[in-house]
């Protein structure tokens, strides 16, 4: 594992101000890489720090007597705790979509008023994806096998992040199993060639 979110992503992530999907990918890789844990750990203390510095807020006068007032209800159940959902078996719980020969994708979160979606791909060995450009931010979490564009190697674990105007034409390495990502997409892509822009209203990127 050698790529990982940057510092600035993990300071977003932190203080929640990433869309939902992109959290996501985030907390996935955070859940396979134990560097990236510590580093978000960090930050989200360094965060809570910030906020103790800020000064008091004046409460409404009736604050005290409310918080007095519920000191005898019950404590809500805590939540069960659930692991996060790190492999292809665990996130794969709709239908793959053929897109292209060796590739299919899996819509997790349809684009909702953030603009952004959540989807699996998965392409065959060797298979390499439309050339295409970025209108948003796309983060990228590999879950099994591998690929390699403009920006490097990307093996299990590794997080890519795709800011907005990235060119690229990414393809799935021949290691031996099929590229399946975690993605999480802002805004729609730009499709170099006429047959990605006829499939791509097909299947929504």
């Amino acid at each position: 594992m050698t790529h990982h979110p940057s510092a600035a992503t993990l300071l977003a992530y932190a203080a929640g101000r990433l869309p939902v999907a992109h959290g996501i990918v985030v907390r996935t890789h955070l859940a396979l890489c134990a560097e990236c844990r510590a580093e978000a750990a960090l930050a989200a203390a360094i965060g809570g720090e910030m906020l103790a510095e800020l000064p008091p807020a004046a409460l409404a006068a009736d604050s005290l007597a409310k918080v007095l007032g519920r000191l005898d209800e019950a404590a809500p159940p805590a939540p069960p705790a659930r692991p996060v959902p790190t492999t292809v078996e665990q996130l794969a719980t709709g239908r793959w979509w053929w897109i292209g020969p060796g590739m299919r994708l899996m819509p997790l979160m349809r684009r909702g008023a953030d603009n952004v979606r959540l989807d699996l791909i998965k392409v065959a060995p060797g298979v390499r994806l439309p050339g295409h450009g970025h209108t948003g931010t796309e983060l990228t979490c590999v879950l099994r096998g591998a690929f390699g564009d403009e920006t490097g190697e990307y093996h299990a674990g590794d997080f890519a992040e795709g800011e907005p105007g990235l060119e690229h034409e990414p393809m799935a390495l021949p290691v031996g199993q099929d590229c399946v990502c975690l993605i999480a997409t802002e805004g729609r892509l730009r499709a170099h060639s006429w047959v990605a822009r006829l499939v791509q209203p097909l299947v929504g990127v």
